[in-house]
């Protein structure tokens, strides 16, 4: 679907975030998103401007988002945006939790756990979750926590968890035909307005963990994070293979 089908206007800026910038339309119903070419890590704490992440980042959200929805798992992507960064996506109101698949052990699980060893594999797949609050550094939350606390209810939890399943399976078969392999990922969720739960937000090397299958290169956000360099190039090396699917 074209935006000009729709024939949505973008509206003013209404919140800015570490990574993206969302502004509303002349239809209370979408906004629209905008991947910017920032970059940070640590709640903020080490910040960058990357040239070229923010199309990357953007090309390959819609397409995982795409394909995603092909396989049943409804989610806030509309259609192309009024740039190469943006998409227009349906207005949610976002869950303030983030949850977190993990096909191996790293990262912020290591520096809780660790005793751990690095990569060590999960079988099935791993789920947890944190809070949404960057003044406490998104800390983690129970799943039992989740539900005691009212943020979401026994059947909401359940209806998530199996999206995220759903979501890391796909995910998985998505980075392996572009050479990719899937470590770990974060999705987020919202409401619309009748009250069904949605994937939102993006999909994309800044949420979550790839390596080169054959060379074990990052291609992630962890070049940022680890000082590793070369941080567009990795970008827009996954953009390219995404773009180079289907031909």
């Amino acid at each position: 679907m074209d935006p000009k089908d729709l024939n949505v206007t973008r509206g003013k800026l209404i919140h800015q975030g570490k990574a993206n910038n969302v502004y509303e339309t002349d239809h209370d119903e979408y906004l629209e998103l905008e991947a910017s070419d920032r970059i940070s890590a640590g709640n903020g704490a080490k910040t960058d401007v990357i040239s070229g992440k923010g199309v990357a980042n953007n090309t390959i959200s819609k397409a995982i988002f795409t394909k995603l929805d092909e396989l049943g798992v409804k989610n806030h992507y509309v259609c192309p945006g009024s740039n190469e960064c943006s998409k227009i996506v349906l207005k949610t109101e976002p869950i303030l939790l983030e949850v977190i698949g993990r096909y191996f052990a790293t990262g912020s699980y290591l520096k809780r756990y660790p005793e751990t060893p690095d990569m060590m594999p999960f079988v099935p797949m791993f789920i947890e979750f944190t809070e949404k609050d960057d003044a406490r550094n998104d800390p983690p939350i129970l799943a039992e926590d989740v539900v005691q606390q009212g943020i979401l209810d026994g059947f909401e939890l359940d209806k998530i968890q199996k999206a995220t399943r759903q979501i890391g399976e796909a995910l998985k078969d998505f980075f392996a035909q572009c050479g990719g392999k899937l470590i770990d990922f974060k999705v987020e969720f919202g409401r619309l307005p009748d009250g069904t739960i949605i994937l939102i937000d993006e999909i994309s090397p800044d949420t979550c963990r790839i390596l080169d299958a054959n060379t074990g290169d990052v291609l992630d956000k962890d070049r940022f994070r680890k000082d590793m360099g070369n941080i567009a190039e990795a970008y827009t090396e996954m953009m390219n293979r995404v773009n180079n699917m289907d031909q």
